[in-house]
């Protein structure tokens, strides 16, 4: 199959934390109180959480309730350092100078009619989940703290990135489960943290979860283990993790770069979800055309899934290869369709412009909500999926 020079995903958003202010009295057990609007770190935010459950069922089940990235922030990184290097290890020389040219500059700045590109884009995927009825949780103010945008900057030379809502977390049942991918600019969780607050509070069933925090290592490889979010394929009561190798011989060595996960952050998250009743698999995939699974397979509905027909190094689990594979034509992987959104009852979202992937579906039965979304793949290979993160998905 051939290389895709412009499809590796660069990472997902950003961002840094605030608590709920508690009660000072000392006499009995303290409460959560709501903090004001004005003591808000977003203001808003919190309230953007009330009324909504956290619990993901599936990739494919209904879309109720989601995060989604902002462009307050559109800082390219720096893809000299070890770990960007090695997420754009097939990227074509035209991708790397434009982020050489901009690394650590908002592009607002520096580039202002790409960004202003970007945002429309941005804005259109927000409008498009809530005119199909899906609860939108996002930092509309336009601004957010310097101290979140510089917060890992100080060890990592990495500022935080907040386009791409899924860098934070994924949901599995009722776990919120935080991910860490190879870049410690990717911790979306904490811009959203204050409505998640509100959602652990009004939940009694949710659980909050971490993997092990990344270490602030930029030149030389993390020990891990890492895993993020856009490695992660959520069937009902499965996880499938897709890790990203160039050739099938470098499965069984170890010493071969992962292109994202590796192995070691694998099992960890099968320990951590299987007390509550979740399975984790793994599948190998060629990394030369993408560096997230999420950006190759997608999740359409229970019997369905699409792909390039080749580009896994090895089978699904034996439990889903019954299913169907609509194949997904080079074209179209390239443009990002991989990367969309399922609302359930047979409606996507997805990048608009495709060749054949819309009509394909729309012969199903299917509804196709395209939104423009290709500069902002095109510029750091991450699309309309690695923007939004799952807060509530049910039949």
């Amino acid at each position: 199959m051939s290389e895709n020079k412009n499809q590796h995903r660069m990472f997902t958003g950003s961002s840094g934390g605030a608590a709920t202010a508690v009660a000072s009295d000392t006499s009995g057990p303290t409460q959560p109180q709501a903090m004001g609007a004005a003591e808000e770190l977003i203001p808003g935010m919190r309230e953007q959480g009330k009324g909504i459950k956290c619990y993901v069922e599936s990739d494919y089940a209904s879309l109720k309730a989601c995060t989604v990235g902002n462009p307050s922030s559109l800082i390219p990184p720096d893809p000299d350092t070890w770990e960007m290097s090695n997420m754009f290890a097939h990227e074509s020389d035209e991708f790397m100078a434009y982020l050489r040219k901009h690394k650590g500059k908002n592009l607002k700045d520096s580039d202002p009619k790409t960004y202003d590109t970007m945002a429309k884009e941005s804005n259109s995927l927000a409008d498009a989940y809530r005119q199909a009825g899906v609860r939108v949780i996002r930092n509309e103010t336009g601004e957010v703290p310097n101290s979140i945008v510089d917060y890992s900057s100080s060890w990592s030379q990495q500022k935080q990135f907040f386009i791409y809502s899924q860098g934070g977390f994924e949901v599995f049942g009722h776990c919120l489960v935080a991910l860490w991918e190879v870049s410690c600019s990717m911790c979306t969780e904490f811009i959203h943290r204050e409505a998640i607050l509100e959602i652990m509070e009004s939940d009694p069933e949710a659980v909050w979860l971490t993997m092990p925090a990344m270490i602030p290592i930029v030149n030389r490889r993390a020990p891990g283990p890492t895993l993020s979010p856009g490695d992660v394929l959520i069937f009902d009561k499965t996880v499938v993790i897709g890790i990203g190798v160039s050739d099938p011989a470098h499965i069984k060595d170890r010493s071969k770069p992962r292109s994202s996960g590796d192995e070691l952050g694998a099992d960890i998250l099968r320990r951590m979800l299987k007390p509550c009743g979740w399975k984790v698999e793994t599948v190998y995939f060629n990394s030369q055309l993408t560096y997230h699974i999420d950006c190759l397979v997608s999740l359409l509905e229970e019997g369905l899934m699409a792909y390039p027909k080749g580009s896994l190094w090895t089978p699904m689990p034996k439990e889903f290869q019954d299913w169907e594979v609509m194949d997904v034509s080079l074209d179209d992987h390239e443009l990002g369709v991989s990367n969309n959104e399922p609302l359930g009852h047979k409606k996507i979202v997805l990048v608009k412009g495709t060749k054949s992937y819309a009509k394909n579906l729309e012969k199903r039965g299917w509804t196709c909500i395209e939104v423009p979304y290709k500069t902002l793949y095109d510029v750091f290979g991450s699309g309309i999926h690695c923007s939004t993160a799952s807060i509530w998905r049910e039949s």
